[in-house]
């Protein structure tokens, strides 16, 4: 919390209160502030360094003067819809302290014949990602269930 105080007296010292607050409405900050997630991430965000940018519009930071472990994380280009597959693997490693090297570095690094371009995992989103089983209401291919009867109790 601290870091959080410290960084935004840094900007209001650096731009002013009336440039703080144009940096506010220009980076987002008005937009989260119903989403808790992305309005920590913004905090957060404030006195870091922007390392990298991957092909989807993540946009990867670092700030080393926080506890290790939580000093990189990323701010998910997609602000209303956001898990984790959207990260692709080479910047995955980077975020998990795999490397040191950026995604950008590990892409000039990375041989062009291998591999398979990253997709996110849709499952979970919309009816045409989600498994249904075969008995299930929604599964097109749905078993007949009508050999089968209802257990009626005698009648006494």
């Amino acid at each position: 919390m601290v870091s959080v105080v410290r960084g935004l007296l840094k900007v209001v010292n650096e731009k002013g209160v009336g440039g703080f607050i144009k940096h506010l409405r220009e980076e987002g900050y008005t937009k989260c502030l119903l989403d808790g997630n992305l309005l920590q991430t913004k905090l957060h965000n404030i006195g870091a360094t922007l390392v990298g940018v991957d092909k989807f519009g993540n946009q990867y930071y670092e700030k080393l003067d926080v506890q290790y472990g939580r000093h990189r994380w990323v701010e998910y280009a997609e602000k209303g819809r956001y898990n984790a597959s959207q990260v692709p693997p080479e910047w995955h490693g980077w975020l998990h302290y795999v490397t040191d090297h950026t995604g950008d570095e590990l892409l000039m690094l990375k041989p062009k014949r291998y591999g398979v371009e990253h997709r996110e995992n849709f499952s979970g989103e919309g009816d045409a990602y989600i498994y249904h089983s075969k008995g299930h209401a929604l599964n097109p291919g749905q078993r007949d269930w009508t050999r089968y009867q209802p257990w009626q109790p005698a009648k006494s």
